[in-house]
């Protein structure tokens, strides 16, 4: 390994280069699906040119794993003569090879959808907030009971084009956030706050502190 581009929570993805033994250099990059197809100029084994009709394929594959409650990681690569002068990502991460997706199997536990039960009995509502694709978020959701009667689903984007109104319309009655960005976890609870709403937050990672300080209730998880 030569040089390494780390993961962010914006790009959704990171990249390593490596030394060829015989001579020159070869990039992979790995991270959501769909933030390495859309940086994808061809198909490992086929022509290297976009292949618009091949790369539409490829994507409902991946989008069959998410739906089947998977964690989908998709992988590319590149070769240069050189390092790059610059280790940029828009410009490492760009022009990639597909090579293929790894569904990753994180079921809930078996006693997840009998404590979301138990919180809804005592008047609490559980919300999913995370990283995840959409369509893998749902099907977790639905495993647990999460999504059950009118709650709804939006993703961090979704969310970034609501205005500070139509988010407090809806935000009592939104159960999943996916693909969110950290600093959207803050929104949320303030949301639910301005709302009247009690706020407890479970986190485990950095990136959580500034909402589980906000909450009512902050819970370190790990």
């Amino acid at each position: 390994r030569q040089a390494e581009i780390p993961f962010d929570s914006e790009r959704k993805c990171m990249t390593t280069i490596h030394r060829l033994p015989a001579g020159g250099f070869i990039s992979y990059t790995k991270g959501a699906a769909e933030a390495i197809l859309a940086r994808t100029a061809g198909v490992y084994g086929g022509k290297v040119a976009h292949e618009p009709g091949r790369l539409k394929e490829i994507e409902k594959i991946g989008e069959g794993m998410a739906r089947d409650g998977l964690r989908v990681l998709a992988y590319g690569l590149r070769y240069w003569e050189r390092l790059p002068d610059a280790l940029d990502a828009a410009a490492v991460e760009s022009e990639l090879i597909f090579l293929g997706f790894v569904g990753l199997m994180d079921p809930p536990r078996p006693e997840v959808a009998a404590a979301m039960a138990l919180c809804r009995s005592a008047g609490i509502s559980p919300v999913m907030v995370t990283g995840a694709h959409p369509l893998t978020a749902a099907a977790v959701a639905r495993r647990v009971g999460l999504l059950e009667g009118q709650g709804e689903l939006i993703t961090g984007t979704e969310l970034e084009e609501l205005s500070e109104s139509d988010f407090l319309a809806r935000v009592e009655n939104i159960r999943v956030y996916a693909r969110v960005a950290p600093e959207q976890k803050l929104r949320i609870v303030r949301a639910l706050q301005a709302k009247g709403q009690f706020v407890a937050m479970t986190g485990d990672g950095v990136n959580d502190a500034p909402a589980l300080k906000s909450a009512d209730i902050g819970v370190a998880m790990g």
